[in-house]
């Protein structure tokens, strides 16, 4: 196992950003200092190892120091697959996290009984009600509910659990010391006081970018053992996650309803339909086995 600063010096410099996972996947504890890292990264990609002087190094590994006393400062743990404990279920991902900033109860990182809640940041009247009795079921089944701390749908996911004392998840796009949208400020803050969990692996002082949405939706379904849809368009983040989801070999659900991305994932069989109670416990019951039993998929109209 590395350890934690010389994985951080080694993310800070862009000219091995390609070459990190094989540095830091094959190396040992017998790195000890700077020039044993600089060593081994010159052993590990041998003629691709682009030229780096040592005091380049030096530069990396002063700012993970501070981004390791910035954290520590925040109660921010910093987990990673290569210097130690880290949740297998995002471990077996493809393109695993490097590092993983978490703040708040990290031992919901372990649990297997997680489910991502997800859909539009602007959904309809029905939708809310619907969102709001789908997360309940699923939370009190004993499930931790995953979502991303958006606006809509993520939100009544977040707050719904937070009402029945139920644990919850925000996976973030940006550093954990930032939050958007900036309305969900209070709403951060009382997920990590009820002992739910803020994570991202975006270190402290990353504001958020287009692009690192799409990349975080990934965690959100990698760590949950099935994905469940409010309410979306047939485009945007939602559908990303439900992408994921199936590249992972998630479980999928979505509510039973006209919006056009909901219509697009239950007609294309890319989704369970979720409209009854009936068909939302079974789809429950379906995720506790980690199988679509034929009687769940019959109960839907499914072949």
């Amino acid at each position: 196992m590395l350890k934690i600063e010389y994985l951080l010096t080694l993310i800070e410099i862009p000219s091995l950003k390609v070459r990190i996972r094989s540095i830091a996947g094959t190396t040992d504890t017998g790195i000890s200092s700077l020039p044993d890292l600089l060593d081994w990264a010159k052993y590990t990609c041998g003629t691709a190892m682009p030229v780096l002087p040592l005091s380049e190094l030096e530069r990396a590994y002063n700012k993970a120091l501070r981004i390791i006393e910035d954290s520590q400062k925040q109660g921010i743990v910093i987990l990673s697959p290569y210097t130690g404990p880290f949740p297998q279920v995002l471990a077996r991902i493809p393109a695993p996290p490097l590092v993983l900033y978490a703040k708040g109860n990290i031992r919901l990182l372990d649990r297997a009984e997680a489910v991502a809640v997800i859909g539009t940041t602007e959904p309809s009247p029905a939708a809310q009600d619907q969102g709001k009795a789908l997360t309940t079921a699923i939370a009190l089944n004993g499930f931790c509910i995953v979502s991303g701390l958006a606006r809509g749908c993520d939100t009544i996911a977040h707050e719904t659990c937070l009402e029945y004392n139920s644990p919850t998840i925000a996976v973030l796009a940006h550093g954990l010391d930032y939050c958007y949208p900036a309305q969900n400020r209070p709403l951060a803050r009382a997920i990590v006081e009820k002992q739910g969990l803020l994570v991202s692996e975006y270190r402290p002082g990353i504001r958020p970018r287009p692009g690192y949405f799409v990349v975080r939706d990934r965690l959100q379904s990698g760590l949950s053992r099935a994905v469940c849809v409010i309410e979306t368009g047939v485009s945007g983040g939602t559908m990303y996650t439900v992408r994921f989801a199936e590249k992972q070999g998630r479980m999928i659900g979505c509510i039973d309803s006209q919006a056009e991305g909901n219509r697009l994932l239950i007609d294309g069989k890319r989704a369970l339909p979720l409209g009854s109670p009936q068909s939302i416990y079974a789809f429950i019951e379906a995720i506790k086995t980690g199988t679509e039993r034929p009687a769940a998929r019959s109960l839907w109209g499914f072949a």
